[in-house]
């Protein structure tokens, strides 16, 4: 069998054209803690001081950790045209 961290190397992520996260920025404006951007392991979520935050959806691992963090619900999130594909080999 092969190993973990080879199979996660044979990962090919395909990223659409559109963003599959939606973000309420006026509410992001007001949040002081931004907890998304603490919660996120893929640096998805960057403070932007003229929107309250940037989301780089390329970069969502899809894990839903950003949403369940967010105090104020301003995250909305859908499954992405494309995702990640695996190929075992």
């Amino acid at each position: 069998m092969m190993e973990l961290i080879k199979r996660l190397g044979l990962n090919k992520n395909e990223v659409g054209n559109t963003s599959h996260i939606s973000v309420n920025t006026d509410i992001c404006k007001t949040c002081v803690d931004k907890p998304c951007i603490n919660v996120c392991p893929a640096g998805t979520y960057e403070e932007d001081k003229e929107n309250g935050i940037t989301v780089h959806y390329e970069r969502c691992l899809e894990c839903g950790a950003a949403l369940f963090a967010c105090p104020f619900g301003a995250l909305e999130f859908k499954y992405p045209e494309k995702g990640v594909s695996y190929i075992y080999g």
